[in-house]
C-alpha cells in the first residue's frame, strides 16, 4: 500500500515539469535530433527546426552566427542522447554558434 501510494506522488510530481515542455514559448528540447526533418533560418541569431514529429521549434542563439544563413555546409551537435538543448551548438561553415533557448513554435512565417 506504501509502495503505491508513493509510486503515485512521483508521477504526480513530475507531471507538472512533462507539462510545461509541451507548450509555446517554454523551454523545451528537441528529441531523436539526428532524425529531424528540416530547418530554416531566421535571421543571423535563431531558427527554425522541425522535429521528426513534425513539430516545429525556434532555436535562439547566444551571439549572431551569419555564416548559418547561407544553409550550406551547417551541422547540429546534439546531446550524445540524440536530445538538441540549450546546451547543444550548430556549427556553421567552421564557426560553432551555441545555443541559448529552444521554445515550441508555429514554424516560419509562410512567404506569399
Amino acid at each position: 500500500m506504501i509502495a503505491r501510494t508513493l509510486i503515485a506522488a512521483a508521477l504526480l510530481g513530475a507531471a507538472p515539469g512533462f507539462a510545461a515542455d509541451l507548450s509555446a514559448g517554454q523551454e523545451t528540447t528537441i528529441p531523436h535530433m539526428s532524425r529531424f526533418l528540416e530547418w530554416r533560418p531566421d535571421g543571423a541569431q535563431a531558427l527554425f527546426v522541425r522535429g521528426e514529429n513534425g513539430r516545429w521549434y525556434r532555436v535562439t542563439l547566444e551571439t549572431p552566427c551569419p555564416r548559418m544563413q547561407n544553409r550550406s555546409n551547417t551541422r547540429f551537435n546534439a546531446s550524445p542522447s540524440d536530445r538538441f538543448d540549450r546546451f547543444s551548438s550548430i556549427r556553421a561553415d567552421g564557426w560553432r554558434c551555441q545555443v541559448a533557448s529552444i521554445t515550441r513554435s508555429e514554424g516560419p512565417q509562410r512567404r506569399r
